[in-house]
């Protein structure tokens, strides 16, 4: 059964689009923009969620990212 989200696509894609740019125009390696992208992870997790909920929306987070990575060439 397919996640239903509550954005639209053409608003996640917007955004995504907006923070691609940004990395781009500030030609980003690959390991910055990992490590970038790691860090505003942890600012959200670490300022907008409860304490006591952290440790299970990282752990759902990082199921969803590593099932979301093509394997596969």
């Amino acid at each position: 059964m397919p996640i239903i989200s509550k954005y639209s696509n053409e608003k996640i894609e917007n955004i995504l689009d907006e923070v691609m740019e940004v990395l781009h125009k500030n030609d980003v390696s690959v390991d910055l923009s990992l490590m970038v992208l790691g860090n505003s992870l942890t600012h959200i997790i670490n300022s907008q969620v409860p304490t006591h909920q952290r440790k299970a929306i990282a752990d759902k987070f990082v199921k969803a990212f590593s099932a979301s990575i093509n394997t596969k060439d």
